[in-house]
C-alpha cells in the first residue's frame, strides 16, 4: 500500500477513532505501528457498532465514548451470542463477516483483559467474555469458492467487449447525464488503464494504485509491486494493457494537470478551490467500475472479479500454477488452487454441451 494511501486510511481511523471509548482509542493508537490502516478502521467501525448495539440494548445510558469498562466486564457469553444474532438476522451480516467483526472485539479485549495495564500494573478488564465466544465461519470448500466466482467473471470474448465499451461504448450510453458524460470524457483513458491493468495482470486494486510512475518497466512490460507484508515484487502485464497505460500517461500531465512532482501513476481529477490532484483511493476506483459493469450488463463484476477473470485466463491458456501463484502473489498454492476448479468445470460443460 502507498504511503499516500496510508496516510489516508490513518486520518479517516483518527476521524472515527474519537468517537470511541478511551480504552478503545488507546487499543488503535498502540495497533497503528502492528496493523494495517485498513485493519484498523475495520476495528474502529466495528466498535462503533458494537457499543451502538451495547447502548441500544440497555447495558448502558449515556455517550457511546463515555461507555465505562464495567460494562464490558459485565456481559455474558449469552449477550454477545444475541449481538451476533443482531447482526445476522437486523444487518444480514454472514457468517464470515460476523466471524471477522468477532475477531475484532477478541483483539480488543484480549488488550484490555491482558495486555492493558492500570496504575498498578494489572489489567483493565478482570475478565474476558470474548474467550467464552466462537463466531461459526461459514466452510467452503475449494469447489464452492470457484462456483461461487465462475458465474461473475468475464469469459473468453467478454473480456475483449467490456475494454471496448470502456473505451468506446460507454460514453454513448451516458450521454444523457451530462455530468457522468463528462467525468467520462475526462477519465476515460485513466479508466481504460486502470481495466486493462487488473485484466492484463492480475493486481489487486490496493497494488495497481500504489503504482508510481518510475514502478513501470516500459521495456520488459512489468512494474513493481509491494505486496502484502511489504514484500518488492516484479510483475508481467500484458501488451494491451502496456498500450493502455501508454496512452494515458502520454495524456496524463496536461488531463490532471500536475507536475513532475506527483509520481502517482492513477490520478483523481483537481478538487476544491486549490484544485487539488491526489492519487485515485480504492473506493473511487470501485465506484468508477461500478457505473461501467452496470451499463454493461453485469453489476456483479467486481474490481476483484476482474483479477479473477485474469487469473483464470491465465490458466487456461498457461496451465501452470507455479507461475500464476508467482504472478498473482499468493502466499498459500490452496488459494490458486481455486482456477484449477473454475478450469475443470469449464470442461464439464463442454463435455455435456457436445453430448446433447
Amino acid at each position: 500500500m502507498h504511503i499516500d494511501e496510508r496516510k489516508r486510511l490513518f486520518k479517516k481511523t483518527d476521524s472515527k477513532m474519537i468517537e470511541l471509548p478511551w480504552y478503545a482509542q488507546e487499543y488503535i493508537e498502540r495497533s497503528k505501528r502492528k496493523k494495517s490502516p485498513n485493519t484498523l478502521l475495520n476495528y474502529s467501525l466495528d466498535y462503533i457498532s458494537f457499543f451502538n448495539w451495547l447502548i441500544s440494548e440497555g447495558f448502558y445510558q449515556g455517550e457511546r465514548g463515555d461507555l465505562p469498562l464495567d460494562v464490558l466486564e459485565s456481559l455474558r457469553a449469552a449477550d454477545v451470542e444475541r449481538y451476533a444474532d443482531f447482526l445476522s438476522i437486523e444487518h444480514g451480516n454472514s457468517k464470515d463477516t460476523i466471524a471477522r467483526k468477532f475477531a475484532s472485539l477478541k483483539s480488543l479485549f484480549h488488550f484490555l483483559s491482558q495486555i492493558s495495564e492500570d496504575d498498578q500494573g494489572f489489567p483493565y478488564l478482570k475478565r474476558n467474555v470474548m474467550i467464552k465466544v466462537e463466531a461459526d465461519k461459514e466452510k467452503l470448500t475449494v469447489e464452492k469458492k470457484a462456483a461461487r466466482i465462475e458465474d461473475k467473471i468475464l469469459r473468453d470474448d467478454e473480456i475483449f467487449d467490456f475494454r471496448v465499451f470502456v473505451a468506446e461504448g460507454f460514453q454513448g450510453v451516458c450521454e444523457p447525464n451530462k455530468r457522468i458524460f463528462n467525468s467520462h470524457i475526462k477519465n476515460k483513458e485513466r479508466d481504460l488503464a486502470l481495466v486493462s491493468l487488473i485484466l492484463g495482470s492480475g493486481l489487486r486494486i490496493s497494488e495497481a494504485l500504489s503504482l508510481d510512475l518510475d514502478d513501470i518497466d516500459w521495456l520488459k512490460a512489468k512494474v513493481s509491486v509491494t505486496r502484502k507484508g511489504n514484500k518488492k515484487d516484479s510483475v508481467t502485464i500484458s501488451d494491451i494493457a502496456l498500450q493502455d497505460l501508454q496512452s494515458y500517461v502520454a495524456i496524463r500531465k496536461n488531463r490532471y494537470r500536475v507536475g513532475d512532482n506527483q509520481t502517482a501513476v492513477f490520478l483523481s481529477l483537481p478538487t476544491g478551490p486549490s484544485g487539488t490532484v491526489s492519487r485515485l483511493t480504492v473506493r473511487a476506483a470501485q465506484k468508477m467500475l461500478e457505473r461501467y459493469v452496470d451499463s454493461f450488463g453485469r453489476p456483479a463484476l467486481t474490481i476483484h472479479k476482474l483479477r479473477h477473470t485474469f487469473a483464470t485466463k491465465f490458466h487456461q491458456e498457461n496451465n501452470d500454477l507455479a507461475k500464476l501463484k508467482e504472478q498473482l502473489g499468493h502466499s498459500d498454492m490452496n488459494t490458486t488452487m481455486i482456477y484449477t476448479h473454475i478450469a475443470q468445470e469449464d470442461r464439464r460443460h463442454s463435455v455435456n454441451k457436445a453430448d446433447s
